[in-house]
């Protein structure tokens, strides 16, 4: 056995960035929580999954893929490249995949982040953007939302003109937390108040919700037009109900920049039964046509009586609401939890009242609904 005391480390030996880093809040996962809670019927609404679970085309893959196990998968991905490039018009070698979008996300900041770069992110913000720009070194300035909850343009602009110098631009849009885009007009005018050689990473893990919607930018037809570098990163483990598989995608303006991504990352990072499955969801439009109704109607709904309570919400054309809830979100998150609900609070400096609360079935939103009532009615 390993002791304690007999490891020769000291945290001098651990890079600066890295010591001065906060872990990733991942929180519980459902089995963790039934085990505090058996006999609650516990429903997991604090990570954004899909509540349908995963489609019938995609488990019927995977099953019949098991004994590939024992196999490399293809490093390249190379069917699945070719699935995206027709779907989305886009040359396959355009295409990076990622053990899930944050994967590439880290591949990113490690090809092209220096120490000391300036890199703007959202506040609040998912929180592997500042996170992954900190382990480089860089100097991340955070932008706040508006009053509104809605992304300043003004402010994005503002501070993007001061910054002459500015390396990375991340925006998730929809954004995580609070779920609310940027239109076209918005999203070209942050991208041309950018410098050209600035790197433009638009994050778009819960773009499928918000497609329809005509506050929702075609980034991908923005950029496209743009000569500067650009990537577009999206998932599959939202609308497309392959959170456990690990699986997502980038779209890239350089194939010079597929390249060096391909330097950083490990060689097999995407397994055989991720890459299968995701081929499968990319062909089964029911099911995603069915989820996106679902969430979005949903959210409305969930929206309307939580406001009906007095609470603000946030804008959102994602699968989830930011809320406030006028008092500590932890506390609020272990009283759901006690009552079989699983909430994410948020603990990012300056909104420590609101919670995030991922759209599910409506027996699950049910729930939200009634608990959300009874809170508001005990407040004093």
């Amino acid at each position: 056995m390993i002791t304690t005391h007999s490891i020769a480390f000291t945290d001098q030996q651990v890079r600066q960035e890295v010591a001065q880093l906060p872990a990733y809040g991942a929180g519980q996962t459902l089995v963790q929580a039934d085990m505090l809670y058996p006999a609650k019927n516990m429903v997991n609404l604090s990570v954004n999954e899909n509540p349908f679970g995963a489609s019938t085309a995609a488990l019927n893959l995977v099953q019949s893929k098991l004994s590939d196990m024992s196999y490399y998968p293809d490093s390249q991905c190379t069917e699945l490249k070719s699935t995206l490039s027709a779907k989305l018009n886009v040359p396959r070698e355009h295409l990076v995949i990622g053990n899930g979008s944050e994967d590439i996300l880290s591949m990113l900041c490690k090809a092209f982040i220096n120490q000391a770069d300036a890199v703007f992110v959202a506040k609040p913000a998912f929180a592997l953007h500042p996170i992954y720009a900190n382990m480089m070194g860089a100097n991340v300035t955070n932008i706040p939302m508006d009053e509104h909850f809605d992304y300043d343009v003004t402010a994005w602009v503002s501070a993007i003109k001061a910054h002459p110098n500015l390396t990375m631009l991340m925006i998730a849009n929809p954004s995580n937390p609070v779920g609310c885009t940027l239109d076209d007009a918005g999203l070209q005018g942050i991208i041309d108040a950018c410098p050209k050689d600035t790197f433009i990473l638009i994050d778009e893990a819960y773009c499928e919700f918000a497609n329809n919607s005509h506050k929702f930018a075609d980034s991908l037809a923005i950029l496209k037009k743009q000569n500067r570098p650009f990537a577009i990163l999206r998932t599959f483990s939202k609308a497309y109900g392959l959170a456990g598989l690990r699986v997502g995608y980038g779209i890239m303006s350089d194939t010079h920049i597929v390249d060096y991504l391909d330097r950083v990352r490990t060689p097999y990072n995407v397994n055989n039964l991720a890459q299968a499955a995701a081929i499968a969801v990319l062909e089964d439009s029911s099911y995603l046509n069915d989820t996106v109704d679902l969430v979005n109607n949903e959210r409305e709904r969930v929206r309307n009586e939580a406001e009906s309570f007095g609470y603000f919400v946030a804008p959102s054309l994602a699968n989830f609401l930011f809320i406030n809830v006028r008092q500590p979100a932890t506390h609020v998150a272990d009283i759901f939890l006690e009552n079989g609900i699983m909430i994410k609070p948020w603990k990012e400096f300056g909104f420590e009242q609101f919670i995030r609360i991922s759209i599910g079935l409506p027996e699950h939103n049910d729930r939200v609904i009634k608990l959300l009532s009874k809170l508001a009615s005990h407040e004093t």
